[in-house]
């Protein structure tokens, strides 16, 4: 078993939860990831709301990095 099996068709971040979640074949979801970093990103800004929209930034980038790489691998 490789990994894109495990993740599925694609890499999905629910800003909710904080978790990165993969699509598999059937429409279902399985938990790949949570995003967990509020203990020091909370550290890095001024206020509360702008370490929440870099948490989510950064859940959001991870997701497209996965989905990225499962592309190159479909090719």
């Amino acid at each position: 078993m490789k990994p894109r099996d495990f993740i599925g068709k694609k890499a999905t971040y629910d800003a909710d939860g904080q978790i990165i979640w993969g699509e598999n074949a059937k429409e279902g979801l399985q938990m790949l990831l949570d995003v967990r970093g509020w203990g020091a990103i909370q550290h890095l800004f001024k206020t509360q709301e702008e370490a929440m929209r870099y948490q989510d930034e950064l859940g959001a980038w991870f997701a497209e990095a996965i989905n990225e790489k499962l592309e190159r691998e479909r090719k």
